[in-house]
């Protein structure tokens, strides 16, 4: 199942538990979910009320929102693809809904009316019965990202004032036709979810984004020892060629006295450290006075290759 369909089921489980129960949803709250799931429908007007779906359980839920606003229960019609269709047939009951609503049916623009969110605690409910309708989030493992996919310009205009008075700040781009008001960053998803009645969704949003930052702060450690360790070994094979190159030609009786350990410690172990190479000399010295030694031996294979 994906991460957008275990969102709208938890929503919708947290609806019906609601509905049974009536612990926690006032009628107002439930007016105003009713409203987001009609509303942001793309059909929604006296010639059609109808929903496509890919989940029955969201099937179910808008049949039984025209049965208690109408007194007629629609048809459930599932197609080959295992998609939902629900549709009011009679055009009465299709006014009816529009009426409950505030609408005419005359309206030029679908736009949003206020009237039906009268109190504070309805504005969740009915961004809940909006992304029900009309709503998609990608997988956090993914992406961050909830957008959602509204037919008319000017009700997207008006969904865009209603979360920014929520202090939630979306975004907004034209696709295919479509209207779409989307966000990108992760507070502001889980401040919707939490706000919509997802509260299990937002924490797993939370917990996938501490992971994820977690994982990427592991990686960025990982590639700085590698690469550290990178530029160790090629500054340990640089310092065995020179000490090869120049026993090869000399000997290493050609070492200062100082030097000839250290040459001869480095061939033998050429995985040691600075630090390392410091211990393991007869007489330890500091890890800053090896870096001074290899320098030497160093700049003495440069002299001897410019003469040869």
């Amino acid at each position: 199942m994906s991460f957008s369909k275990n969102v709208k089921m938890e929503l919708l489980e947290r609806a019906a538990v609601n509905r049974e129960t009536g612990e926690t949803e006032s009628p107002c709250c439930h007016h105003a979910e009713q409203y987001g799931l009609f509303l942001f429908n793309r059909s929604f007007s006296p010639r059609e009320v109808a929903l496509k779906t890919e989940h029955r359980a969201l099937a179910e839920r808008y049949a039984d929102d025209v049965e208690e606003l109408t007194g007629h229960r629609p048809k459930i019609e599932e197609s080959a693809a295992g998609n939902f269709r629900v549709r009011v047939e009679d055009k009465a009951d299709r006014l009816k809904i529009l009426d409950v609503f505030g609408y005419s049916g005359e309206e030029i623009n679908r736009r949003l009316n206020r009237a039906n969110l009268e109190f504070d605690c309805d504005y969740g409910a009915f961004l809940r019965g909006a992304f029900l309708s009309c709503g998609t989030i990608t997988n956090p493992e993914k992406d961050y990202h909830v957008e959602f996919v509204i037919a008319h310009k000017v009700l997207s205009d008006d969904l865009q004032t209603l979360l920014s008075e929520l202090d939630l700040f979306p975004k907004y781009i034209g696709r295919n036709g479509s209207h779409i008001v989307y966000f990108k960053d992760s507070e502001s998803i889980e401040d919707l979810l939490t706000l919509m009645g997802a509260t299990e969704s937002s924490l797993e949003i939370m917990q996938t984004k501490v992971y994820k930052d977690m994982r990427n702060k592991v990686n960025r450690r990982m590639n700085f020892e590698n690469a550290n360790s990178s530029r160790a070994f090629d500054a340990a094979y640089r310092q065995m060629e020179a000490i090869r190159y120049i026993t090869e030609r000399k000997g290493f009786e050609y070492f200062p006295v100082e030097l000839r350990e250290l040459a001869r410690l480095r061939l033998e172990n050429p995985d040691y450290t600075l630090k390392e190479l410091a211990e393991n000399l007869s007489e330890p010295i500091s890890k800053s006075g090896v870096n001074h030694r290899m320098k030497k031996i160093l700049e003495m294979y440069e002299d001897m290759k410019k003469k040869d």
